[in-house]
C-alpha cells in the first residue's frame, strides 16, 4: 500500500496524448503540410519545426530528467518541454508565469498601472504580421502618443523631467483564434519627477474619457501616416500561402468566401461599436484604458500580467468530436454564438497562420523601463519585495518554483515522505528511456504524427508525392 502524501496538493504528470487538441495536431498536421507540399508550396522551416516539438512535449519516452528523493529512495521522472510559443498550452503557461513573475518582482515598481489595449483595422493587422519592422514603428507611434499625454499633464502641474515607463506586449490572437494582432501595454498611471532634493518621485495622473478620444485620433492619424509611407516606399508585396492564409485568419475565414460553422446562433445581430468607460473607437482603431491596478494590490497586478503574457490557444475549450473540432468562444457573441466548428485542416491552417517568425520579441520596454535608461536602476529598485541579490543570475526561473507559484504545488518534494528531490540524471537517449520505463512499469512508446493519405491510385497518381515520402523519410 503506497504512502499518502503529507502535501495537500499533489503534482500529476500530464498525458498529452489523452488532450483532445494533441490528438488533432497529431493525426491531421501531417496531412496539412503534404497537401501544400503537392500543390508545390513551401511552408517556412519554423512552421514544421512548431508542429514538431509539441508532439513530443511532455512525452517520456522522448526524455525525461530523473530526481531521487535521499530520504525514501524513490525516483521521480519528469518529461522534457518543447519551449513553444504557440501550440503548446503547457509551455506558453511556464512563459505566461515567468514573466508575470519577473515583471512584478523585479520590473515594476510600487505604483498604480493601467492597461491600455490598441486594436486596428483589418487592413492594419495583415501588414502587422508580416512585417516586423513596420509592427515595430506602429507600437513605437502608440507609445510615444501616450507618453506624451502624460508628460504634457505633468508639465503642465509643473513638474520637474517627468518620466513615463510602459511594457508593451504583443497579442497576435483573437478570442476565435483568428489573427488579431493588438497591443496590451502597462503605463505607469503617471510620472516619476524630479523632486527639490535630486529624487524621484511619482505623481499619479489619472486620464479622462476625452483624453482617450483625443487619443485614438491622434494614434490614428500618426499611424495612417506611417502606413502611407510604407505603401509610397514599397510598390510591391509577395503573395505567397502563408500570406493567403494569414489574410483568411484575419477576416476569420476557413477558406477564401466561408466563414466557420456558428453553434449556437439565434439571431443575426447588427453591428454596434465598442463603447464604454475610458474607450474610443473610430474607423476601426479601438482604445481601451479602464482596467487600473491600485499600487498596493500586487497579485492583481500578477494576474493582469498573466493575462496579457497569456497563449494563444487554451486546450480546454478545444473539443474533438465526429471529425470535427470544436472552439468554444471564451465570450458568446452578441447573437448567441457560443462555439465555432472547424474541419482537423481548416484548423490546423489557422494556427499556421498563428506561429509568430523567428526572433520576434513579444515584450517591449519603453521610458524608464527601457535597459538604457539612466534612472532604470533607481526606479525599479522600488519593487515592493525586493529579494535578497544571489552570486548566480537565473535567466528563467525553475518550473519547479512556477508552479508552487501559481497552482500550490510542491514539485520538489517527494510525495511520499516530503524529502528534498535532487537531480541525479538527464535522460535523453531513446534505448535508454525504454529500457527504464519498461521497468518502472510506465507508457515507453514514443509519439509519432500519423502519415497523411496517399494519392488517389491510378492516372491520378502524382509522383511529387514520393518526394515528400523522402523528406519525411516514410
Amino acid at each position: 500500500m503506497e504512502a499518502l502524501s503529507i502535501y495537500p496538493n499533489i503534482y500529476k504528470h500530464r498525458n498529452p496524448r489523452e488532450d483532445d487538441l494533441h490528438k488533432i495536431i497529431r493525426e491531421n498536421y501531417l496531412q496539412v503540410i503534404a497537401d501544400k507540399e503537392l500543390a508545390d508550396i513551401t511552408l517556412p522551416f519554423h512552421i514544421k519545426r512548431e508542429f514538431r516539438k509539441y508532439i513530443k512535449c511532455g512525452i517520456l519516452a522522448h526524455g525525461f530528467a530523473r530526481f531521487n528523493c535521499k530520504l525514501c529512495n524513490k525516483d521521480k521522472l519528469v518529461a522534457f518541454s518543447c519551449k513553444g510559443r504557440t501550440i503548446c498550452p503547457s509551455c506558453s503557461g511556464r512563459r505566461m508565469a515567468d514573466t508575470a513573475k519577473h515583471l512584478v518582482e523585479n520590473v515594476i515598481p510600487k505604483v498604480p498601472i493601467r492597461q491600455w489595449v490598441l486594436s486596428m483595422p483589418y487592413k492594419h493587422r495583415f501588414l502587422l504580421s508580416r512585417d516586423s519592422k513596420f509592427l515595430s514603428r506602429i507600437l513605437a507611434v502608440c507609445h510615444r502618443a501616450i507618453s506624451s499625454f502624460y508628460t504634457k499633464k505633468a508639465k503642465a502641474k509643473g513638474l520637474v523631467n517627468p518620466k513615463v515607463g510602459a511594457i508593451s506586449i504583443i497579442q497576435r490572437f483573437g478570442g476565435a483564434l483568428n489573427l488579431n494582432i493588438h497591443f496590451h501595454s502597462l503605463f505607469m498611471d503617471g510620472v516619476y519627477y524630479e523632486n527639490e532634493y535630486g529624487g524621484q518621485c511619482f505623481f499619479e495622473i489619472i486620464p479622462t474619457d476625452q483624453d482617450i478620444l483625443d487619443l485614438v485620433v491622434k494614434i490614428k492619424k500618426r499611424i495612417n501616416r506611417c502606413l502611407d509611407k510604407r505603401e509610397q516606399f514599397e510598390t510591391s508585396c509577395e503573395n505567397n500561402e502563408l500570406d493567403t492564409l494569414k489574410s483568411q485568419s484575419v477576416l476569420n475565414l476557413v477558406s477564401t468566401n466561408q466563414r466557420p460553422e456558428l453553434i449556437g446562433k439565434m439571431y443575426q445581430s447588427q453591428f454596434e461599436e465598442f463603447a464604454g468607460k475610458k474607450c474610443a473607437y473610430l474607423d476601426g482603431f479601438s482604445l481601451h484604458a479602464n482596467v487600473k491596478i491600485p499600487m498596493n494590490n500586487r497579485s492583481a497586478l500578477e494576474k493582469l500580467c498573466r493575462y496579457v503574457a497569456r497563449g494563444a490557444i487554451p486546450k480546454e475549450r478545444v473539443t474533438f468530436e465526429r471529425n470535427q473540432v470544436l472552439l468554444k468562444l471564451k465570450t458568446p457573441y452578441s447573437d448567441g454564438t457560443t462555439h465555432l466548428k472547424f474541419t482537423p485542416e481548416q484548423f490546423i491552417r489557422r494556427i499556421i497562420a498563428l506561429i509568430p517568425p523567428p526572433r520576434q520579441n513579444f515584450i517591449r520596454y519603453y521610458g524608464v523601463f527601457g535597459a538604457r535608461h539612466r534612472n532604470r536602476k533607481e526606479i525599479t529598485s522600488k519593487v515592493a519585495e525586493q529579494k535578497k541579490k544571489t552570486k548566480k543570475k537565473v535567466y528563467r526561473t525553475p518550473w519547479a518554483e512556477l508552479l508552487k507559484r501559481v497552482f500550490k504545488y510542491e514539485v520538489d518534494y517527494c510525495d511520499s515522505c516530503g524529502g528534498k528531490l535532487q537531480l541525479i540524471a538527464s535522460i535523453t537517449s531513446p534505448v535508454a528511456c525504454r529500457k527504464i520505463l519498461n521497468h518502472l512499469g510506465l507508457d515507453s512508446e514514443m509519439t509519432e504524427a500519423s502519415r497523411p493519405r496517399g494519392p488517389p491510385p491510378g492516372d491520378l497518381f502524382d509522383s511529387s508525392f514520393e518526394d515528400v515520402n523522402q523528406e519525411y523519410n516514410w
